[in-house]
């Protein structure tokens, strides 16, 4: 049986003795007398608690039906967008065609080749005739100094192809070659690897 706090066991006695119709007593209650009204104010005071457990709500859960939230629309992707590559117009540009051998082409030591390659005005301004296109640095694999002059090139057009007769290293690695078009515009290379 639970405990009643005195206070609540108190405040059920006078609520009680304040409904109990006054009569003159003319002597103290008794022993039997008190305890029995202890005991009606107990039982009534858990009765009380009992009604009001029962006022409360139930602590079961209960579920009740939610409805689905309605599906977002799918999404179509765009289609991808088209990039232009836009290449930047200088005045003066080039591009080298036709390059033999590739780069990294492999050759034996001391193997003899020969080294061909066109040059393609890029650029927005012709060039002029007389321009040398002439060894620049790199390991120099030809022996006598070949100079080329070139013609005058409209933008868009070829000049060439030029060639060089060339001789490997003897030891293996890899090396390279460049030219140079008089102007500092343009740049030709070549890059091989010598194996045994």
């Amino acid at each position: 049986m639970s405990r009643i706090p005195l206070r609540l066991l108190m405040l059920g006695v006078l609520a009680l003795s304040a409904c109990t119709p006054f009569a003159a007593q003319t002597s103290a209650p008794g022993a039997d007398e008190i305890e029995a009204h202890i005991a009606t104010s107990v039982a009534l005071t858990i009765s009380a608690m009992d009604a009001g457990k029962a006022a409360l709500p139930s602590a079961t859960p209960t579920f009740t039906e939610v409805p689905s939230p309605t599906p977002l629309p799918t999404l179509t992707p765009l289609p991808p967008t088209a990039t232009i590559a836009v290449r930047t117009q200088y005045p003066y540009a080039c591009d080298v065609v036709g390059k033999v051998p590739y780069d990294n082409s492999v050759l034996h030591p001391d193997a003899t080749f020969d080294i061909k390659f066109s040059l393609r005005n890029t650029g927005t301004k012709t060039w002029l005739a007389g321009a040398d296109l002439r060894y620049s640095g790199g390991t120099k694999m030809f022996g006598a100094n070949v100079i080329y002059e070139l013609p005058a090139v409209q933008p868009g057009d070829t000049a060439g192809p030029y060639v060089y007769h060339a001789k490997a290293p003897g030891k293996p690695g890899t090396y390279v070659m460049s030219f140079k078009l008089q102007g500092g515009f343009c740049y030709p290379y070549v890059r091989i690897i010598v194996k045994r």
